[in-house]
């Protein structure tokens, strides 16, 4: 604050003066007084005055030019109240302990819901894990159901009801797993692992877990260019790469369908080198006007409203799984053509987050 701000802040009070000095002035002319003497003594009540603003501007100075800099400049504005000393003039000290207070108050809110989302997180975790048993159960009671089922026509009615119950199972796991990993992306801590991995062995391990729901819909995966080494999680890239998988199933065109994944090196040799993955398939594709929001958490856009039963939390996770492991990710597509996701690893940046 500056002292130009403060008399500014202080022109009632300096109104006052000056009239008191009017005054004075009259009073003194009236009863006879000198004009040196008025002037003087008005003098005097304005140098008075003048220093009293001085000693009062200076001992405010402090604390207001500490909370006007910790207010632009402190990460978050929940710590301002730290880093300012309590002044020792009345208005000053009534505005720290007010901040003290909404600061106690606002960190006690923060710390329950912190509380309340850890508490829901683990939860969600363990009604993932217990959920999977019936599933595993269900499964294997389903295929030792069609081992059972003797070899004729008449039981092929049968064993396409099978597999169609099989492939609901698929999904149900799918959208299982999808709440896991979506509490744990809401989660403050950091619980994954950054290792260096083989790019063809995470989309092959990828392709494999998902390779009933490929067939299903007569998804051919090709693989270009992927002998290459990453930095990531493999847990959290097999569950993203699932992702993409699942969505270009969902909109997989009838016949001739196919998915690639193909890797290159990007800035060879300067800092910004990386290594970039990127997911294409040759199904409906999405409008243009959908492409910008297809990452937004719950945006289902044209396609989804299709009767495809999209849920627009799928990419969305892809999106802030990439960024809490800092992978880049980018969307391209043209509408009747494909739909392409652009992963980027990083090789330059990433070595901090691996474990010795």
């Amino acid at each position: 604050m500056s002292y130009s701000d403060y008399l500014r802040s202080s022109a009632a009070s300096i109104l006052i003066v000056l009239c008191l000095i009017a005054l004075v002035c009259f009073v003194l002319i009236v009863s006879g007084a000198s004009w040196a003497v008025t002037l003087l003594i008005a003098g005097m009540i304005a140098l008075a005055t003048i220093l009293a603003s001085i000693i009062d501007y200076l001992r405010r100075r402090p604390f207001y030019t500490d909370l006007a800099t910790s207010a632009s400049e402190v990460e978050h504005p929940l710590w301002i109240a730290e880093m300012v000393d309590c002044p020792d003039f009345a208005e000053g000290a009534i505005t720290y302990h007010a901040l003290r207070a909404i600061s106690k108050a606002a960190n006690d809110d923060v710390a329950a819901y912190r509380r309340q989302a850890a508490d829901y997180r683990e939860y969600i975790e363990t009604w993932v894990h217990e959920a999977k048993s019936p599933l595993a159960a269900a499964h294997l009671m389903l295929e030792n159901l069609v081992e059972s089922v003797p070899a004729t026509d008449a039981a092929e009615p049968v064993l396409a009801k099978a597999d169609a119950l099989e492939e609901e199972l698929d999904r149900v796991e799918a959208y299982i797993e999808q709440a896991l990993f979506f509490a744990r992306s809401e989660a403050v801590d950091r619980d994954y692992l950054i290792r260096s991995h083989s790019l063809k062995d995470l989309v092959t391990s990828a392709i494999k877990a998902n390779a009933r729901a490929m067939i299903a819909a007569h998804v051919a995966p090709l693989r270009r260019n992927l002998d290459l080494m990453v930095f990531t999680d493999d847990k959290w890239m097999a569950f993203i790469l699932g992702q993409l998988i699942q969505n270009s199933v969902k909109y997989a065109r009838e016949e001739g369908a196919a998915m690639e994944f193909s890797g290159r090196v990007v800035g060879a040799g300067t800092a910004d080198e990386a290594i970039e993955l990127t997911v294409r398939d040759n199904g409906y594709g999405v409008p243009a006007a959908d492409l910008p929001r297809v990452f937004e958490k719950g945006f289902t856009g044209q396609n989804g409203r299709t009767g495809k039963r999209s849920t627009g939390i799928g990419l969305y996770l892809v999106r802030r799984l990439c960024d809490k492991m800092g992978i880049g990710v980018a969307a391209d597509s043209v509408e009747g053509e494909g739909f392409s996701v652009r992963l980027t690893f990083p090789s330059n940046k990433m070595h901090y987050f691996e474990a010795n």
